[in-house]
């Protein structure tokens, strides 16, 4: 019975948990944007924050659980802007930051092995979600986002005939210009890699100074967050740690 009534209030506690984080990620996401200076069409945001911490709680159900409902959230709040390219970008992105978490906390288990492999996991995790994102910029997101300007709005890819021509010279300024695919390449690395590399970078060193080094410690040593507002997360390590203290006990009875 105590069981069953801990396991729904854990189930309660991992809910409200999640509705809090997403809740944030989607103030942060909506009111918290700063123009990227080289692209003011960019913006800064550090919503990725809170899918970091539903990941670090509650593991992948968690970030992607967060990830989900803030991008709805945000769609829901604003609409399909631009056949809702801007909230399926930000998706893909919280998808590519809990690929790179699991992959170090999990594959590598690069978390477990010190500072030095954690900033490790954090170079990964910023690396993974540059390549990746700048990739997808330049083969669908960038031309689906300019072809809503157009009079036959739809997603389209580079490999559209004219697509990078008029891609390159909306993202340049240049309506002259002439290029092939590995100018476009250029140009399309030389915007979007550093905006990426600056985004998933701060997102990575705010979790790692802020929440991992202060309010976690924190949730750790309280037992109200132990209880009621982290899940069991910290409630095993908790026990885990009063298990090994009473191990030594035992052992001293055992040999008397």
């Amino acid at each position: 019975m105590k069981k069953q009534r801990r396991s729904v209030s854990e189930t309660i506690t991992r809910i409200t948990t999640i509705a809090m984080l997403s809740a944030l990620g989607f103030v942060l996401m909506a009111f918290a944007q700063f123009p990227y200076p080289f692209a003011p069409w960019l913006k800064i945001e550090i919503s990725e924050l809170v899918t970091i911490i539903g990941y670090a709680l509650y593991g992948l159900p968690g970030g992607l659980a967060v990830a989900a409902i803030k991008t709805s959230l945000n769609l829901a709040v604003h609409g399909p802007v631009g056949l809702g390219i801007g909230d399926l970008t930000a998706f893909i992105t919280s998808c590519m930051f809990i690929l790179g978490l699991f992959l170090t906390s999990h594959v590598f288990k690069w978390f477990k092995k010190g500072i030095g492999f954690r900033i490790l996991s954090y170079v990964f995790i910023t690396a993974l979600v540059s390549i990746m994102m700048t990739t997808l910029n330049a083969i669908i997101i960038t031309p689906s986002y300019l072809s809503v300007f157009g009079p036959n709005a739809h997603f389209s890819t580079c490999f559209e005939p004219g697509v990078i021509q008029s891609t390159s010279a909306y993202l340049t300024g240049n309506k002259e210009i002439e290029v092939n695919g590995w100018i476009y390449i250029g140009i399309i690395s030389a915007i979007y890699m550093p905006f990426n590399l600056m985004k998933a970078g701060v997102c990575c060193l705010i979790y790692e100074l802020l929440f991992n080094r202060l309010i976690f410690v924190f949730m750790r040593k309280s037992e109200f967050f132990q209880k009621w507002f982290v899940g069991n997360i910290f409630t095993k390590k908790a026990e885990e740690t009063a298990s090994n203290e009473e191990k030594p006990v035992e052992d001293n009875i055992r040999k008397e």
